[in-house]
């Protein structure tokens, strides 16, 4: 870990941030919403299951918006850094749609 990363994780537990003491983990797509319409954005609603070391079968529901291009895929698998103690809230790295 960098110094920065450090100084990352220790304003984290300063602020009291929920992904304070999150670990690498990964989201599984259980549902995505359909794109609707012709707009280039749109929001697309999603239901995840969540895994890090821990931490298995967590539920979590949240929304990305997103081109169709990049449009989450039911059983698509994604990275994201999960708190072991609020699993419900994962941070995932949707970056990882463009590289599909």
């Amino acid at each position: 870990m960098s110094e920065l990363d450090d100084m990352a994780h220790l304003l984290e537990k300063i602020t009291r941030d929920p992904l304070a003491d999150a670990v690498p983990g990964r989201v599984t797509v259980l549902q995505a919403s359909e794109p609707t319409g012709r707009a280039r954005y749109q929001e697309c609603a999603l239901e995840l299951e969540v895994e890090a070391p821990g931490v298995s079968g967590v539920i979590a529901h949240t929304a990305v918006v997103t081109t169709r291009a990049h449009w989450p895929r039911v059983g698509q698998i994604l990275p994201a850094r999960v708190s072991p103690t609020r699993p419900d809230v994962p941070e995932v790295d949707w970056d990882a749609l463009a590289t599909r």
